[in-house]
């Protein structure tokens, strides 16, 4: 509880004796003199004895007090209304002020006293200001009765008991003003709040305390017995006020704790802790409180000798103890203590058990990516984090691989034992971490296998970064060859390291790994410390080589090639038309290219291409599949369906300064428009500074040929192709479109392209939907067209050109149920 401000108690006593004064000199003024005011109708003793009434009257009105709901603290309302309008009719106004001030100063004192029995300390300043703000009450009330219509030793007039309303009023509102101060500045909370929330619980007892004080004064004017029947009223108006005032108190106490017991649910064992203690002071009115857990973590304040001990217990088990101090007799709360215990324990055991799950949950994740021997990164975070590094690499930019197996290891196991070996095994760990850079991904592949992937070498030709690799590695061997000492032994284990360098893009993780291990394995079986990777070595490059050979002959023989055709459909509303669906036209078709080798089987653009792109064949391969797509769509032309058609193009192809000639000379020979032409071009392609590349894209767009972004989204700079290069058309990557109804990621990229498109009136195509939410999320969008196994799949030109037709015939059936065929 926070001290009552001496400043401000102090200033409350000024102004209850400056108004005790004032309305002695003013409203005595009302009669003649103060002196007057004194003998006015009576004499002196018998001025004295109603003096001593007057007295006698606030004393019993203090007393009869009831407790109120005030902010976030409480407040007693007693009959002082009462009292005010006996005071005014029945006492001079100047002995009004003195009158109240010795009532409430005899009436508090007792209670202060009695306070102090029952172990609740009231300090001597909230005495002082609680007699004081009455005293001020008083002389406003008595002050204002005055000013309206003098009531004392005169007849009751209507104006006079408006008079002695409007009395009542003021003392209502200024006790009401001044105990909210106190009781903000005190237990917290807004000054309005508390204000507003007194004004409202008091208001039907003032008009029943003025009610009765007019009974009163009725009463003795007309027959003083009267007075005997008055008691048992009084009580049962008391009796009523304060169920009442319970009734309104135990309504919001009930709200209160169930927002308590609501802000309760936290996962977090210190939030819940907290807010169960501020929860704990706001029901029960506690100056401290304290949660004390079974472990023995402790939060909130300080409690030296708490009032209230509650026992936290789940099921049988016990969580911890809540400690209260300065909390007044519950009584009737008992079973809300024991209420809020339990939903306090149950929070506190959920947090626990959360944090619980949590850190087993970040333990098991830690465990799932770590070796737990060496805490370097397993295999699996090698493979996932490696290629996460790779793709943030601009392609060809040269990275790494170093692979390092320890020699002649099981010596150490035979010789020292296990234990030994992995102390081995740490101290080698700490050598790979300390020989490696900030950027270097370090790992255990299990075993005595470490792995170093190295990115930031410099760039400057294949020759330069395979050196400087070499170079890492071999320091890298030297340091973990030096001696060490395990168990009281020296010892010294070399390892035999390989070296493989690539250009990021160009292979994934796993290929580095498989062409560092026959690097190792050269340098083990050589007898050297270390060795890089020689493809001539290489038996699957070997493959490859015979695979260029297999293609070779493809191309001449024409058999084992094909393509396979794919729709893009238009994203229109879909109409009803004679019981089926007509969905959005076919607004282009993607050619894929398809290789049906004798020995391998079927075999994708994906297992193939690669190899390809490195080899001179990339210039025929280009030029056959332009040869047979143009081919295709020229016969779609000559049947009325024209179609354009589009071709995937590579960043070698694009090397080629005769490519533009060759689109030329071949859009010539089907005399087919250059408009019916989509090249599909890779956005980091898009953004090569090869001026080459830029020349002989810049001649493609004059031969009216389209452009299209493929898969944009997963390259560097993806906005920048749109406002940088002159395309007509963007295609959204798969992946995003796959993530849209689980990742808000996905879909804001999406959501961002087809916004920016738009602007730059540029074609959006989505790739690969497949479910018809995907459809209706794309349309709602903006999305122009999309492209997938919903709609339909790679399809053989014969097949294509059936649903070409089909689709044309369907459509002219709608115009003409439309009326306008």
């Amino acid at each position: 509880m926070r001290p009552l401000p001496a400043r401000f108690t102090a200033a409350v006593a000024i102004a209850a004796a400056l108004c005790a004064a004032a309305a002695a000199v003013v409203a005595g003024g009302f009669a003649g003199s103060p002196l007057q005011a004194f003998a006015v109708g009576r004499p002196d003793r018998s001025l004295l004895w109603a003096g001593l009434a007057g007295v006698g009257v606030v004393v019993l009105a203090q007393l009869a007090r009831l407790r109120v709901r005030a902010g976030e603290g409480h407040a007693r309302l007693a009959w002082g209304e009462a009292a005010m309008v006996v005071l005014c009719v029945s006492l001079p106004p100047a002995l009004v002020p003195f009158a109240v001030l010795a009532g409430v100063g005899v009436a508090h004192t007792a209670l202060h006293l009695l306070d102090a029995r029952r172990g609740r300390r009231r300090t001597a300043r909230d005495l002082l200001f609680s007699v004081a703000a009455l005293t001020v009450a008083g002389s406003c009330s008595v002050f204002a009765v005055t000013a309206i219509e003098p009531v004392y030793d005169r007849p009751l007039s209507p104006r006079g008991i408006a008079a002695l309303c409007a009395g009542a009023v003021v003392y209502y509102v200024v006790a009401i003003g001044l105990v909210s101060v106190h009781v903000s500045a005190v237990r917290g909370g807004t000054l309005r709040a508390t204000f507003a929330e007194m004004l409202s619980s008091k208001l039907l007892m003032v008009i029943g305390n003025v009610a009765a004080g007019l009974v009163i004064v009725w009463a003795c004017a007309t027959n003083a017995l009267l007075l005997l029947l008055l008691p048992p009223v009084l009580w049962l108006l008391h009796q009523f006020y304060g169920n009442r005032l319970r009734e309104d108190d135990d309504r919001r106490t009930w709200h209160d704790f169930a927002e308590a017991t609501r802000d309760l649910n936290r996962l977090d064992e210190h939030d819940a802790a907290e807010s169960g203690i501020t929860g704990a002071k706001r029901l029960f009115g506690a100056t401290a409180a304290r949660v004390v857990l079974a472990g023995g973590r402790a939060y909130g304040d300080e409690v030296d000798e708490p009032a209230v001990t509650r026992s936290l217990v789940v099921g049988g088990m016990t969580v911890g103890e809540l400690h209260l101090a300065g909390v007044p007799q519950l009584r009737s709360r008992d079973h809300m203590l024991a209420a809020y215990g339990d939903a306090l324990a149950a929070a506190l055991h959920d947090a626990i058990t959360q944090d619980a799950l949590r850190s087993m949950s970040e333990r098991t994740t830690y465990d799932a990516v770590h070796d737990p021997l060496t805490g370097l990164y397993n295999r699996v975070a090698l493979l996932t984090r490696g290629n996460a590094q790779l793709a943030r690499r601009a392609p060809g930019d040269p990275v790494a691989l170093v692979l390092l197996d320890v020699n002649d290891f099981k010596e150490v196991n035979n010789a020292l034992g296990h234990t030994a070996g992995d102390e081995v095994l740490k101290v080698i760990a700490r050598r790979v971490a300390d020989a490696g850079n900030a950027d270097d991904l370090l790992a255990r592949l299990g075993g005595d296998e470490f792995a170093v992937l190295i990115t930031d070498l410099a760039a400057g030709g294949d020759d330069l970064a395979l050196a400087a690799a070499v170079e890492r590695a071999r320091k890298l061997g030297a340091q973990i060859a030096v001696p060490m000492r395990i168990d009281g032994v020296a010892l010294s284990k070399e390892p035999s390291v390989g070296v493989v360098v690539a250009a990021a893009g160009s292979v994934d993780l796993t290929e580095l790994l498989r062409r560092a291990d026959i690097a190792m394995y050269q340098a083990k079986h050589g007898g050297q410390p270390v060795a890089w990777y020689d493809p001539a070595r290489d038996d699957a490059s070997t493959d490859r080589l015979a695979l260029l050979a297999e293609l070779r002959e493809a191309l001449a023989a024409g058999e084992q090639l094909s393509l396979e055709l794919q729709p893009a459909v238009a994203l229109g509303p879909v109409k009803p038309v004679r019981g089926a669906e007509l969905a959005g036209e076919i607004t282009s078709v993607e050619a894929l290219l398809r290789w049906q080798h004798p020995r391998r089987g079927r075999l994708a653009p994906g297992q193939f291409l690669p190899v390809v792109e490195a080899s001179e064949l990339m210039g025929p391969l280009t030029h056959w599949v332009l040869d047979r797509a143009l081919g295709l769509a020229a016969g779609w032309r000559r049947a009325g369906l024209a179609v354009p058609v589009a071709v995937n193009i590579s960043a070698r192809s694009l090397a080629e300064r005769q490519l533009p000639e060759t689109i030329d000379e071949l859009l010539g020979r089907y005399r087919l428009p250059a408009e019916l032409l989509i090249l599909e071009i890779t956005e980091t392609v898009m953004l090569s500074s090869s001026p080459v590349i830029d020349d002989v894209l810049a001649r493609i767009r004059r031969l009216g040929v389209q452009l299209a972004v493929d898969d944009f989204g997963t390259g560097f700079s993806s906005f920048t192709v749109l406002t940088r290069l002159p395309v007509q058309e963007v295609k959204i990557d798969r992946e995003f479109v796959a993530q849209m109804s689980d990742l808000p990621k996905a879909e804001a990229i999406v959501r961002a392209t087809v916004d920016l498109a738009r602007r730059l009136n540029l074609r959006v195509v989505a790739e690969g939907v497949e479910h018809p939410e995907q459809r209706s999320a794309l349309a709602e969008l903006g999305c122009t067209a999309a492209q997938g196994f919903l709609f339909h799949p790679p399809m053989a030109p014969d097949r294509l050109s059936a649903v070409l037709r089909e689709r044309r015939q369907v459509q002219r059936r709608h115009l003409r149920a439309e009326g306008t065929g």
